[in-house]
């Protein structure tokens, strides 16, 4: 069973959703393609060990641990054969700098244990987790966590500014415009980011192309391409091709077939389902 919940109010500036998948009485085969979209995850793992596979990479890396996902330049999948009890915590873009003490440059592409990052602290709570009979139990033990963690910083808050503009004007907006309103060099702009959202400004505006294409695909399947590379601030066909393959491991083409297919045939599991 899949299920989502929201963080409390003051979280979610920070913390996109929680979320949990348990399927104990009988073992699934779980399977989720994770594109790049600069967030970053915790994930709580207390059913059958994963694999992790990077597409750029030929072998999968095989967890057990809970950990923390830093946010990824590049595409994965996760497969999970057996019994699965998940708890997830998935960050909206730089939010996970709100509760870590070092920049989040230095969990970029890394997974962690959760002690690694939390200490006794994630320990304690993995315990508790694991022991919640309730969706509200789980809830409350994540947002009691996460709250005593919270902190923030001025720069941050400057930052959070940069990326709302890149996101509102859709990944084309000139950083160096940016610096001259803000009176930060180019240099301080890039390094801020860089602290808060684990990826240069120019790196984000990317991602935020590539979301856009994302949903254009979604929303209207039957689009060319060389219109959505132009209206995505694609440079033409081949340019979007390239950098869409590079965060998914997939063509637009590829990607859209998916797409159809599923609409035409209902899910038939909790895997394809939660994919």
């Amino acid at each position: 069973m899949y299920r989502l919940f929201k963080p409390h109010p003051v979280l979610q500036t920070y913390i996109e959703s929680y979320w949990s998948i348990q399927a104990l009485e009988h073992p699934i085969t779980l399977r989720e393609q994770v594109f790049v979209d600069g967030r970053a995850d915790v994930l709580f793992n207390f059913g059958a060990p994963y694999l992790r596979h990077p597409l750029h990479q030929p072998r999968a890396d095989q967890l057990g641990f809970s950990n923390v996902d830093g946010q990824r330049d590049y595409p994965l999948v996760i497969v999970q054969e057996g019994h699965v009890n998940l708890v997830g915590i998935r960050f909206r873009p730089g939010g996970l700098t709100a509760f870590l003490r070092q920049p989040v440059d230095a969990v970029g592409n890394l997974t962690l244990e959760v002690q690694q990052v939390w200490g006794k602290a994630a320990y304690e709570l993995e315990g508790r987790l694991f022991d919640a009979r309730t969706s509200q139990q789980t809830t409350t033990l994540l947002d009691t966590f996460f709250l005593n963690q919270l902190h923030n910083t001025t720069s941050y808050q400057y930052i959070r500014y940069v990326a709302q503009e890149i996101e509102q004007q859709g990944g084309s907006l000139s950083i160096m415009a940016l610096s001259r309103e803000s009176g930060y060099s180019i240099r301080t702009v890039d390094r801020l980011f860089r602290r808060h959202y684990g990826t240069t400004p120019k790196f984000y505006a990317r991602i935020v192309r590539f979301q856009r294409v994302l949903a254009l695909l979604s929303r209207n399947s039957d689009l060319p391409l060389t219109q959505i590379a132009l209206m995505c601030s694609y440079y033409d066909h081949a340019h979007l091709t390239h950098q869409f393959t590079a965060f998914t491991g997939a063509s637009p083409d590829q990607y859209r077939d998916v797409l159809r297919a599923r609409l035409q045939t209902p899910p038939p599991n909790l895997a394809q389902y939660f994919a």
